[in-house]
């Protein structure tokens, strides 16, 4: 579950779809969106003059991976783009679950048997 609204998450979000959902739920945070080395130098050195101390090394991105890599998600994100590439299952038009999953089947079929054909 994906839940944003500029706070952190915990009193509206993952307290609710523990105590409502009883599922458990991890807030991520992402770094914040930080101005160039440049723009923050320039920003202390004003800032020193108006007689504010300021660490700007503080004000730098952390360094690494911009976000965490998540392994298991493109795999699941490329298997549903493959899925509705089939005009079928390009919206959820099926009235029962099994018929759903049955063009799921079909068109996970269609997708390996085509690149059957090509080796």
């Amino acid at each position: 579950m994906w839940l944003d609204a500029a706070y952190n998450g915990q009193e509206k979000g993952a307290d609710w779809v523990e105590k409502v959902l009883g599922w458990s739920a991890e807030i991520v945070r992402h770094p914040r969106k930080l101005a160039p080395e440049e723009v923050v130098v320039r920003w202390a050195r004003e800032w020193a003059e108006e007689g504010v101390i300021v660490d700007w090394k503080k004000l730098l991105p952390e360094e690494g991976p911009r976000r965490p890599f998540l392994p298991e998600r493109w795999i699941v994100e490329r298997s549903l783009a493959w899925i509705s590439h089939n005009r079928r299952k390009s919206k959820d038009y099926e009235k029962l679950c099994a018929s759903g999953e049955a063009f799921v089947y079909a068109a996970m079929a269609r997708l390996m048997v085509g690149r059957l054909a090509r080796t």
